[in-house]
């Protein structure tokens, strides 16, 4: 039997990888994935299988003893995992849970205000926006979190945000709800709600900052002048503690006011560090208006591995309207959308049925707030929900051990007393199993990545100081160490002189990276077929009555609207998939160049990893490309801006908007219309349209394309210079022995302290 170790701290973002025993370092394929979170890896990426795989690859064993240092939550991924492994090997798994101090953030504080007193030049080197390392912390630190929800007509979405709220304040009529883009950031310290409205550009202030409720909100959303909505108060159910959270009610996609918000809606789906609940109707499962987005969800589920698909939260509200008697049963329902979800290739989704209006008046009625005779009514359920257990709808629902757990837990205890029993059946409504979901996404993920993101520059700057006192103190004390360093300093200098040609050729190749060439005449081509093939229907109807002939003009009016949003949206995924693929294979080949550099220019007891600088040039994912080379879309407001993670190819250009012939007006009553001529003529206009608009996506694509292999190839030179900068400091720095050990002398105390330093903050973090 082969033992195998993994510890893994997600705040810093390590694991150690252990087999027999023995740390796997960077030479061997697991090892060299050390720095990537666990449920990254679990997922399978190009060249590589998926954790388990490799440990099995690795192994070379039937039997392997698989032990886990690290936090239950992590852990449970990682058995999860397992248990959906196919091979042949067995495992034997066993658990050590480790211990961190919560208020984590409230120490980093303290430990960075004495660094930042210090003034240290180091830590005082500004970005080009006139940032340094502590302004970078505290942005990261305020930051939001944001949980978006997105769903088609009538799924009850606005209710369910309001279930959250614990109070009715978001309208829920269909006309008023769809208007507007409502974001509600999370205040526990408020017991009511402001809000702040924006036009469509984001600046100019419609109405100022006022205390709301639903009738003010009304009045909001029914003001065309009104495009944002910024609202502050509570989220009850969802703690603020560790991390702010805001709530964006996002209009369906469908929405007729305005058609940006199916991009809104697309660019929410691929914001890489954000959660979506995408709400459905149990009663209108599978209607049209939501195939594309599932399209586009399914696509970013399958991009980063297990994290990607947590995020995606599937509620399935308006439950408690099956007829059971007429076998619409819970079960059988989350099989059809089970299915359904697979149409899309969207596997092993997390689902959760819902009852948000049930929630919604249990938590009013708790609240004290006054219910009209219809609400009172609809409470009668309570009874219902505790005694009948097909109402239990958290037992139906993809929850992790630990949530399902503390839910069992608290029906238990709510059901000791009919007094409470209205909380018991709160809890089988499923809204509270949809909070603890995300709760549990925000300690897996988010607060260990807000932790990450916060200290990452200011460790890095301790590190790279502790680097270069620890460097300079052995070449002090070991003359003969000096000389050696010396010469290597020498021979680097001369190899990375001789390797320029080497980034020639490898910015060379950057530069044949090219997207098919054939690509857009191709679909043109097909688009052509297609419409074609659907205009044969209205072959030889030349005698139409007028009446007749406006419906079947409609018709393939909208049935051409309808084929334009699929084939926008098909092309937008794959070319989003290409450039993806094109900008991993440009990576990997970076990433080869950028260590082939780094063997030829070997100095003992200094790393080139460490100094700040380097790391900046470093690309380390993909996403960091597409970020570096789009245009932040920001909002211009002191307290809340968005900051798209990744859009994607989204939002790259104006949307296709479909030319109508107009034809009533060469008709006159009693005359019968020639439709397949009307048709041919829309069809004309329309393919003149639809082809125009692929060859820009395709010219958008090319130029994307362009401006990656742009970044890939000023980063080499930046890469090259940088290291002949740094080479040239070394050079220089040891030249003079003596100088050598005066500074030593003279950094003895800042060394020690940077130490320290570095020590309290992994300490911390450290399990």
């Amino acid at each position: 039997m082969t033992e195998f170790y993994i510890e893994y701290n997600p705040y810093t973002v390590e694991c150690i990888f252990k087999k027999n025993g023995k740390v796997l370092g960077d030479n061997s394929k697991i090892g060299s994935k050390s720095d990537n979170r666990l449920q990254i890896l679990l997922g399978e990426s190009p060249n590589w299988k998926g954790l388990i795989e490799e440990i099995v690859d690795c192994c070379d064993d039937d039997q392997i003893d698989l032990s886990f240092r690290g936090r239950k939550i992590d852990y449970d991924d990682l058995r999860y995992a397992v248990d959906l492994f196919k091979g042949k090997a067995e495992f034997k798994m066993s658990f050590e849970e480790t211990q961190n101090d919560s208020d984590v953030i409230a120490h980093l504080d303290s430990i960075f205000d004495e660094i930042k007193a210090k003034k240290l030049p180091e830590f005082e080197v500004k970005t080009a926006q006139g940032k340094d390392v502590f302004d970078a912390y505290e942005e990261v630190k305020n930051g939001l979190f944001e949980v978006s929800v997105i769903a088609t007509m009538s799924s009850g979405k606005s209710t369910l945000i309001n279930s959250l709220l614990h109070t009715e304040l978001l309208p829920s009529e269909n006309k008023a709800c769809t208007a507007t883009i409502a974001r509600i950031i999370d205040n526990d310290e408020m017991d009511s709600f402001e809000a702040e409205c924006y036009a469509s550009d984001n600046q100019t202030v419609v109405y100022p900052k006022a205390q709301v409720d639903l009738d003010i909100l009304k009045e909001y959303n029914s003001d065309p002048k009104v495009t944002f909505i910024d609202i502050e108060g509570s989220v009850p159910g969802i703690p603020s503690d560790k991390i702010k959270l805001c709530l964006r009610d996002t209009p369906g996609p469908n929405n007729s006011r305005d058609t940006n918000h199916e991009r809104l809606t697309r660019s929410i789906i691929k914001r890489t560090n954000a959660v979506v609940l995408y709400v459905m109707n149990a009663t209108q499962i599978g209607i049209k208006d939501d195939k594309q987005l599932l399209n586009d969800i399914s696509s970013e589920m399958k991009l980063a591995g297990k994290q990607s698909r947590d995020r995606f939260i599937f509620v399935i509200n308006k439950c408690d309207a099956l007829d059971e008697e007429k076998g619409e049963t819970l079960d059988r329902l989350i099989n059809d959308v089970r299915d359904y979800l697979r149409e899309f290739d969207i596997v092993d989704p997390t689902i959760i049925p819902t009852s948000a209006r049930l929630a919604l008046l249990i938590r009013k009625s708790r609240k004290g707030e006054k219910l009209s005779r219809k609400e009172l009514q609809e409470l009668q359920q309570i009874d219902d929900f505790v005694e009948s257990d097909l109402l239990h709808f958290e037992e139906y629902a993809s929850l992790t051990p630990t949530v399902k757990e503390k839910l069992r837990l608290k029906v238990s205890d709510y059901h000791k007393s009919e007094d409470d029993w209205d909380l018991e059946a709160l809890i089988h409504t499923g809204v509270p199993a949809v909070e603890e979901t995300i709760c549990e996404y925000i300690d897996k993920y988010a607060y260990p990545m807000k932790i990450n993101d916060a200290i990452k520059d200011i460790v890095g700057v301790l590190d790279e100081l502790d680097m270069k006192s620890g460097f300079e103190k052995s070449i002090a004390k070991d003359k003969d160490q000096l000389e050696v360093v010396r010469k290597q300093i020498s021979n680097a200098k001369k190899k990375h002189e001789e390797g320029k040609k080497i980034s020639e050729q490898f910015k060379n190749r950057i530069g044949a990276f090219e997207l098919d060439s054939n690509a857009s005449d191709n679909e043109q081509k097909r688009v052509e077929r297609e419409l074609r093939k659907m205009s044969k229907e209205y072959d030889n109807q030349e005698k139409v009555d007028k009446t007749e002939a406006t419906g079947k003009i409609q018709a393939w009016e909208e049935t051409l609207n309808s084929y334009q949003k699929e084939c926008e949206g098909k092309l937008n995924r794959e070319i989003d998939v290409n450039l993806f693929k094109k900008g991993s294979e440009m990576l990997e080949d970076y990433s080869a160049h950028v260590r082939s550099i780094l063997e030829d220019v070997k100095i003992d007891g200094f790393e080139f990893s460490k100094i700040q600088s380097f790391k900046q040039i470093k690309m380390d994912n993909v996403d960091q490309i597409i970020i570096d080379n789009e245009t932040n879309r920001y909002r211009n407001e002191v307290r809340y801006r968005d900051n798209p993670e990744r859009s994607g190819f989204w939002g790259k250009f104006k949307f296709w908007v479909p030319k109508k012939e107009e034809y009533t007006a060469r008709v006159k009553d009693g005359v019968d219309v020639n439709v397949s001529e009307v048709v041919a003529q829309i069809m004309g206009t329309f393919s003149k349209s639809i082809k125009g608009n692929i060859k820009e996506m395709f010219n958008q694509a090319d130029k994307q394309m362009a401006d990656y292999k742009k970044t890939f190839i000023e980063n080499v030179d930046n890469l090259d210079a940088e290291i002949e900068r740094i080479l040239q400091e070394l050079e220089d720095s040891t030249a003079e022995s003596k100088a050598i050990e005066k500074r030593v002398e003279n950094n003895e105390q800042l060394s020690e302290w940077v130490s320290h330093k570095e020590e309290e903050i992994r300490t911390l973090l450290s399990f």
